[in-house]
């Protein structure tokens, strides 16, 4: 069968959970097209290679700022280009399917809110059921909840990679108000990673991530950080810094013993979260679905602003499963003594995951609203 993947291009985390569900799609003989853009499409070129086929499509304009305070501002000034720009890219690729002699079979998307087609079986998958607002105004998570209602309806049907109980993501998927919870398929966490035993001679990984202008503030913050731990023989284990640039691929090491990467693939990425005794990142849902399958510890730093960030980072502080510190408060030293008494979380299928949205999709089922 012919399959449109969207992506969402808001970070990496879509398109590195996205790998195991398209991989294994394409490994059944289907033929896939990837439709993303920016430094999501990047990632998927270089780990899936020439597996699948590409579509540099437009996304959602950013609403993120190198002044914190200007998140809400800027969010709010931007709420009709954010709707433009939807419907647009809702409106463009009906047609664009309409005009195609060979329309696909299946259509997944991995939060693109306007990846569908009501004459094509279309899936939808976020984490994401209700936004979460600065202050948690009800009335506004009530409306976010209905927003994302409608969009449901468009699909056949609505897959959260979590698991149903014990879970990872708290009120963003979970005790909602208006979406019927038993119409959704809650399929467990997905990663691209496995867990393997090998020695944990990293002793502090620190990935570097997620859209500009902020994966740069985040940069300059944790290299000062990490340059005064070293002070005064503070830190004297193994540092290793991934940067997240995919458009360039450079190892170096600075005056002070610690080694930077730009870019990791999905075989390298795996290697170091392995061999990590702690890592430092955003608190991404994604990385907590990677950090879960391999059982790691974490410090997390979420992303100032970025409500779903920081909501998750305190929904697991509170939980006791990773510690976290606002990107303000960084005390690198005070704060990885902290991460180191939290018990972190294991647990996850992916195998088993990965075969049931493959069924879902393949078998083109309609559980929808």
């Amino acid at each position: 069968m012919k399959i449109y993947y969207g992506v969402c291009s808001w970070g990496l985390g879509h398109a590195t959970r996205s790998l195991p569900v398209v991989r294994a799609l394409v490994k059944e003989g289907h033929e896939v097209v990837m439709v993303s853009t920016g430094r999501a499409l990047e990632l998927l070129k270089k780990e899936l290679r020439d597996s699948v086929e590409y579509m540099d499509y437009p996304d959602y304009p950013l609403p993120y700022s190198e002044n914190p305070k200007g998140y809400l501002p800027k969010f709010f000034a931007m709420m009709p280009i954010y709707l433009h720009t939807l419907i647009w890219e809702h409106e463009n690729f009906y047609r664009y399917i309409e005009k195609m002699n060979k329309k696909p079979d299946i259509i997944i998307s991995d939060a693109r809110y306007g990846i569908w087609h009501k004459k094509i079986p279309s899936y939808f998958i976020t984490h994401q059921l209700r936004l979460i607002n600065p202050g948690r105004v009800r009335t506004l998570e009530y409306l976010t909840e209905y927003w994302n209602l409608y969009f449901a309806r468009q699909f056949y049907g609505v897959i959260v990679p979590d698991f149903k109980e014990n879970d990872l993501t708290g009120e963003l998927s979970h005790n909602l108000s208006l979406i019927d919870e038993n119409k959704v398929r809650y399929v467990g966490p997905i990663s691209d990673f496995k867990k393997k035993e090998v020695s944990e001679d990293i002793d502090l990984l620190v990935s570097i991530s997620g859209p500009e202008p902020q994966r740069t503030v985040f940069e300059n913050i944790m290299v000062e950080q990490l340059r005064k731990l070293r002070s005064g023989g503070k830190f004297e284990g193994n540092i290793i810094v991934t940067e997240g640039k995919t458009e360039q691929e450079v190892k170096r090491e600075d005056e002070d013993g610690i080694k930077f990467i730009s870019f990791v693939n999905k075989k390298e990425r795996e290697e170091l979260l392995n061999r990590a005794k702690m890592v430092i990142s955003r608190s991404g849902y994604s990385t907590i679905m990677d950090l879960c399958i391999l059982g790691k510890k974490a410090l997390f730093v979420p992303t100032p602003q970025q409500t779903e960030q920081e909501y998750l980072s305190e929904y697991h502080n509170a939980k006791k499963t990773f510690f976290s510190v606002p990107q303000s408060k960084i005390s690198l030293f005070e704060n990885l003594e902290e991460a180191k008494r939290y018990k972190g979380r294991n647990g996850g299928n992916v195998e088993k995951t990965v075969k049931e949205i493959v069924q879902i999709v393949c078998s083109k089922e309609n559980f929808g609203f």
